[in-house]
């Protein structure tokens, strides 16, 4: 499942990404969740499906809400597909080569679990993964992190890492490279001898997660209305195990709290160039204009105070 609803540049980098990582082979159904999508990114998603003839492609509609239709697009795609491994990602979501089949490795290793829940990676953008990363595998870092933002990293998943851009930024440039980050984080990963899976049962960002239809039928036989927050607590409450695979690391751009600051920045086209050389469009160093000039309607309304 690959969930969109109004960031082209963003879908467009992730589907590339993804298709470079030579994932979409690993599925027998790709689905495009489209959530309340504008005209513009459609046209898109028509024209990518159809030069990829290849690809098992579906399509599922969302209201354009949020919790409501992201969690009634995915429950039609799990209607759709019963009995099936699921792996979604979000549209800001950009993986490096191997993704797919080192989540499906870590859900082989694990589905017969009466209790497995959720299989995530290391996402430098997200406050458990940083919290891994910095603390087990770069604690070099650690003092650069508390002089920048005046307190260690946080394990809260609501906490500093959701909420502020800086580290977002800060976290992102770290790996920015991501097959390169994650050649480089396999061998750190062997050579300080921890396992490659990491079992936790705690709230934590899931933009980018693998689980199974069995998983589903314990929680009700639907994801729950609020989508993280319910989803979350259910598995806490029942002392289900999540499982992150530790020998790979996957870029987020933006928590929607992050999105108005890191859109004035380069860090989407600069994840581009360094990952998909050479595809960077005609208008591209017109997009951070045009994306702060969406934003001045609302900084206007905020300063007139309305």
């Amino acid at each position: 499942m690959i969930l969109t609803h109004d960031r082209l540049d963003c879908l467009r980098l992730c589907l590339e990404m993804l298709e470079k990582a030579r994932a979409f082979a690993q599925f027998d159904k790709v689905v495009l969740l489209l959530n309340g999508v504008p005209p513009r990114l459609r046209r898109f998603v028509e024209r990518f499906m159809k030069a990829r003839p290849a690809v098992g492609w579906d399509i599922v509609e969302g209201d354009g809400t949020r919790p409501h239709g992201l969690c009634a697009a995915q429950n039609e795609c799990i209607r759709r597909y019963p009995d099936s491994i699921y792996v979604k990602v979000d549209e800001d979501i950009f993986v490096p080569d191997g993704w797919a089949e080192r989540i499906l490795e870590t859900y082989e290793r694990y589905k017969d679990r009466p209790d497995l829940a959720l299989i995530t990676t290391l996402i430098p953008n997200n406050a458990f993964g940083l919290y891994r990363i910095l603390n087990e595998f770069y604690p070099e870092k650690l003092p650069e992190f508390q002089q920048r933002f005046g307190a260690p990293p946080s394990i809260e998943a609501k906490g500093p890492t959701w909420q502020r851009p800086d580290i977002a930024e800060w976290a992102t440039r770290l790996f920015l490279d991501a097959d390169a980050a994650n050649e480089e984080h396999r061998k750190r990963l062997a050579a300080s001898g921890k396992p490659r899976w990491h079992e936790f049962c705690r709230y934590f960002s899931i933009g980018c997660i693998c689980y199974d239809y069995a998983h589903i039928q314990r929680m009700g036989g639907a994801i729950p209305p609020r989508d993280e927050p319910d989803w979350c607590a259910w598995f806490e409450a029942n002392r289900q195990v999540c499982v992150v695979d530790q020998s790979m690391i996957v870029l987020h751009y933006a928590f929607f709290v992050q999105q108005d600051w890191l859109d004035r920045s380069s860090l989407l086209e600069d994840i581009r160039a360094v990952n998909l050389p050479g595809t960077q469009p005609w208008y591209a160093a017109l997009t951070r204009a045009w994306r702060i000039s969406q934003q001045l309607p609302r900084i206007v309304k905020r300063r007139m105070g309305g």
